[in-house]
């Protein structure tokens, strides 16, 4: 078997190990947890949620700004954060601040959706420019090939 075949499986069953281990623990969370619990600390865990959302914004800034290939990694730990934040908010909220918790909803799950969008982009671009160009090494400190908007070539539509 060839090594990376061999990872590759390696990562896989451990992958999956891990979930089906984990669906056990759930069920019994499921029956287990209190319907209602007064947390401690409460408001540093919601601060910190939110500062991890803004550190990882401010890096997707300027991974995109230098054109680094970063930006996928940072993009998506951004937009689980949101996804995460959105589902606590709305999941966790009393009646009275419902509305509240809709409002972030429907700012966390776009900007969750757009972020995604953008590590989707700048993969594909990652990839064709690792496809026609084999000899440069796949690292998430490599430039990205995206061209300026200044360097764009415009499509007249006209045909070559």
């Amino acid at each position: 078997m060839r090594p990376a075949k061999l990872q590759r499986d390696l990562i896989l069953s451990g992958l999956v190990i891990g979930a089906v281990a984990e669906t056990p623990w759930v069920i019994y969370l499921s029956f287990r947890l209190p319907h209602h619990y007064v947390a401690n600390h409460w408001d540093l865990a919601w601060v910190g949620v939110d500062v991890a959302q803004i550190t990882f914004l401010l890096l997707s800034a300027w991974a995109a700004w230098r054109r680094r290939a970063i930006l996928i990694q940072f993009a998506n730990a951004c937009a689980m954060l949101l996804l995460v934040d959105a589902w606590f908010d709305v999941s966790t909220a009393r009646y009275s601040d419902l509305t509240q918790s809709m409002l972030s909803l429907a700012v966390e799950l776009p900007s969750a959706l757009v972020l995604l969008w953008i590590s989707h982009r700048v993969g594909r671009q990652l990839l064709n420019s690792w496809l026609a160009d084999t000899d440069l090494a796949l690292l998430p400190s490599r430039r990205l090939l995206i061209p300026r908007a200044s360097e764009r070539r415009v499509d007249t539509g006209g045909g070559s």
